[in-house]
């Protein structure tokens, strides 16, 4: 069953969102294409823009803490790979960003096989971007 954010809780909601943030401040020059993700997505969960945070003074293990609180695994998976979207939606990506990534996902019980996957899913989308820019701006 597809993962519709409409149906989060009111608590999924706010660790999505905290997990976003999160993440956001792991890039010191954060792109303007990573804060407009995280309002996409928190207008997708119906929640207001206004008082949308972009920082959290949450570390990496509050961040697995609170995803533990998330009994459905699919959701949990669901926000750990929002989360690399997140950090690719520029196209760049840190070492710092896929080590906290792992740390996280393994904290919250997600296995590295899958979080593996989830990056090699991400890479693909990112290729699959640039390729579709390439062909749009060939033989002018």
């Amino acid at each position: 069953m597809p993962v519709c954010l409409k149906d989060f809780t009111p608590q999924q909601a706010e660790i999505f969102l905290e997990s976003l943030a999160f993440m956001l401040q792991q890039d010191k020059n954060a792109p303007i294409e990573k804060t407009q993700f995280i309002k996409i997505q928190a207008i997708k969960l119906q929640h207001p823009l206004k008082g949308l945070k972009f920082k959290t003074d949450k570390c990496a293990t509050e961040i697995a803490v609170l995803l533990n609180k998330i009994d459905n695994i699919v959701i949990k998976r669901y926000i750990l790979l929002q989360m690399i979207m997140l950090t690719i939606s520029a196209h760049e990506l840190q070492d710092k960003e896929v080590d906290v990534i792992y740390d996280i996902g393994t904290k919250a019980g997600i296995s590295i096989d899958k979080i593996d996957d989830f990056f090699l899913w991400a890479a693909k989308g990112v290729e699959w971007q640039i390729e579709g820019m390439k062909i749009v701006e060939e033989d002018l």
